[in-house]
């Protein structure tokens, strides 16, 4: 089912840490954001409108140290967020970006970090959450008319703070990608709205069953992680899709409404008994 509902998995290959250096000060801060609270990228070429109330906390540079293993602009826009998310930032704006070249194989970013009252109109997805609910502002992408709705999702899975010798530990964060997730105008409703929710929260549970795995492991050195994870992995993912089949084909995606509340009873009593490993409580 990986085109129902599209699952991203990260595996790092990284043998050293990185040694991104990150230079600036914060002319003020608020309270530390959680991790399952999504920090928006605002690129170079964006423009933000005069109506958007913001406050600055401060510019900011992450630069190549030397000897950098990992400095993919991914990677690079993870430690700007981590930071804005210390300094109660939901928002990154990119000042300058300077891609790898002769003297440096790393991608090297100016930003300034933001707090926005409403961060909705740049934000790109969204983690899961038990106060995050999807609405239908989140299904951004133009209607097909393979199904009515069409919640495109992604299972984030990496393995972080990794050094030389020592003890690293694995994330697992479910969400939503609005720019692939749609609806049917027609079936723009209150229980298609539950289904999709359904659907979200069923990948919250096998974040939840993931993270069990990973902990039943013991997975935390690069080596494990390397031997160990990508079979745990395709694992889970084998029932979370064997779930996902019996899902849209038992409530005939989301239209029969009988079958949505039986499934939807079941996963509230699953999702209670795994509370401790909720993605609320990372």
């Amino acid at each position: 089912m990986r085109k129902l509902l599209c699952l991203l998995y990260i595996l790092s290959a990284f043998s050293c840490a990185s040694k991104m250096k990150i230079k600036g000060e914060a002319t003020q801060q608020f309270a530390p954001l959680k991790k399952n609270e999504t920090v928006a990228i605002i690129e170079e070429y964006k423009k933000i409108p005069d109506s958007v109330e913001y406050q600055n906390i401060g510019e900011f540079q992450l630069k190549d140290g030397g000897l950098t293993v990992d400095c993919s602009y991914e990677h690079v826009l993870d430690l700007a967020k981590n930071k804005a998310r210390k300094l109660g930032g939901n928002a990154i704006r990119i000042i300058q970006h300077k891609m790898p070249g002769a003297f440096s194989s790393c991608h090297q970013i100016k930003f300034e970090i933001l707090k926005m009252k409403d961060v909705f109109a740049f934000q790109k997805m969204l983690i899961w959450s038990k106060e995050n609910k999807i609405g239908w502002k989140y299904f951004k992408g133009a209607p097909k008319i393979e199904r009515p709705s069409f919640l495109c999702a992604t299972l984030n899975v990496d393995y972080k703070d990794y050094k030389i010798g020592g003890k690293g530990r694995i994330e697992v964060l479910p969400v939503i990608v609005f720019d692939c997730s749609y609806i049917q105008p027609n079936y723009q409703n209150k229980h298609q709205l539950e289904y999709n929710q359904l659907k979200f929260d069923l990948l919250e549970l096998y974040a939840r069953k993931m993270r069990e795995a990973f902990n039943a492991a013991n997975i935390d050195s690069q080596l494990k992680w390397q031997k160990f994870a990508e079979e745990i992995y395709n694992e889970i993912f084998n029932d979370f899709e064997t779930e996902i089949y019996y899902l849209e084909t038992e409530t005939n995606f989301g239209l029969e409404y009988t079958e949505t509340l039986r499934w939807k009873y079941r996963l509230k009593e699953e999702l209670a008994e795994t509370a401790a490993l909720s993605t609320d409580s990372i």
